[in-house]
């Protein structure tokens, strides 16, 4: 559903103000789960800074992806959903995580 230029969704309507941070737990199966640190938690997060333009990023313990988009709200769920099922299935070796001070 597109939205009037001027930002109102129908005399009457107001937009109210999402959140800026969802995350989401990966449940692993069982084969998948045996190959991960156990102590390693994993999430795909969806956020934005000003509630318009929406990116995805998974989390891997203290490591990150760089964030894919600008999306917009719903289709930053569609692909955190995507991620999420591929790693629930696929673990997370196909994943690049971005470099930090620790990996140099």
């Amino acid at each position: 559903m597109s939205m009037p230029p001027d930002g109102n969704l129908a005399p009457g309507v107001h937009r109210s103000t999402p959140d800026k941070h969802y995350s989401r737990t990966i449940i692993f199966i069982d084969e998948i789960a045996r190959q991960e640190p156990h102590e390693t938690s994993t999430s795909v997060d969806i956020f934005s800074h000003d509630g318009i333009r929406w990116y995805c990023q998974v989390r891997c313990g203290e490591r990150k992806t760089q964030p894919m988009g600008p999306f917009t709200k719903r289709e930053a769920e569609r692909v955190q959903e995507a991620r999420r099922t591929r790693i629930a299935q696929k673990g997370t070796a196909w994943l690049v995580f971005e470099r930090t001070g620790e990996d140099w």
